[in-house]
């Protein structure tokens, strides 16, 4: 049978999220304060963006090639385990973007202070914290009245299943690491100025948002990644440097993985 969660374990999860949650209030309030008429809107500062982006169709299509001859390769040669896993896709994948960024001027904007992309990062997180967890409760019940029942994503349940404390220090590695600068390499830094160099940021904004959640492949949690995504494309567009909406992708796999670290103690997953 399984285990009742008890007040004393739920304690520490429903304190966690009530800050969280004051905060993100906070945030979403202090962003709606600074909003003037004359503030340049978002899609001309994309546009801009875009123009000024070094990327190419053809870096875009060299990166894809060697990051599918990489998976072809790890299918049918490599052991099937969630290292050949990481290393045949976020590992190639970051090889292949620093060969295609050599000889290019800031390929993914100016430099900034690492205290300003952080408090930037934090501040824009918490801001679209309230907006991702309502519209990741709404997609749920959603779900449900269809007859859906989400699952885990495949890979939140082998970091579930394992209890070698160095697997999962090298997935917190990989996840709050590795895969928050490669994804945003990929989909905010060079889809997001290519495709709204060709289409127009309106369309780029919201097709790059669209693959990112996609590609996760967790039907559970698409709306709310699609949310995430426009914050992060949003976040490089106001900031002009990608090195925010990566500090924002490290915070939040980290809290997500505080949370299902704080729910597994509780008794809510199995």
């Amino acid at each position: 049978m399984d285990s009742i969660p008890t007040p004393d374990a739920l304690l520490p999860l429903g304190l966690f999220m009530a800050l969280l949650l004051v905060a993100g209030i906070a945030a979403l309030g202090h962003f709606a304060w600074q909003v003037h008429p004359s503030r340049e809107a978002w899609p001309e500062r994309l546009r801009r963006l875009a123009d000024a982006s070094p990327w190419r169709w053809r870096d875009l299509g060299w990166i894809f090639l060697l990051t599918a001859a990489a998976q072809t390769l790890r299918r049918f040669v490599l052991p099937n385990t969630p290292v050949w896993h990481v290393a045949a896709f976020h590992g190639v994948l970051c090889a292949a973007i620093l060969w295609r960024m050599q000889g290019k001027v800031r390929p993914f904007g100016p430099p900034l202070p690492w205290r300003t992309a952080a408090g930037q990062a934090l501040l824009r997180w918490l801001a679209v914290l309230p907006i991702l967890w309502f519209t990741g409760f709404a997609w749920q019940i959603l779900l449900r009245v269809t007859g859906y029942v989400p699952e885990f994503q495949q890979v939140i349940r082998l970091f579930m299943e394992t209890t070698d404390p160095w697997r999962r220090a090298a997935f917190l590695l990989m996840a709050v690491g590795l895969a928050p600068v490669v994804e945003e390499g990929l989909f905010r830094g060079i889809l997001l100025p290519l495709v709204s160099r060709r289409l127009g940021p309106r369309a780029g904004l919201i097709l790059v948002s669209v693959g990112f959640a996609a590609l996760h492949g967790d039907p559970g949690s698409f709306a709310a990644l699609v949310v995430m995504a426009l914050a992060l494309g949003l976040a490089y567009v106001r900031t002009g440097s990608l090195w925010v909406p990566i500090a924002m992708h490290m915070i939040f796999n980290a809290v997500n993985l505080v949370l299902l670290l704080l729910l597994l103690r509780a008794g809510f997953a199995p």
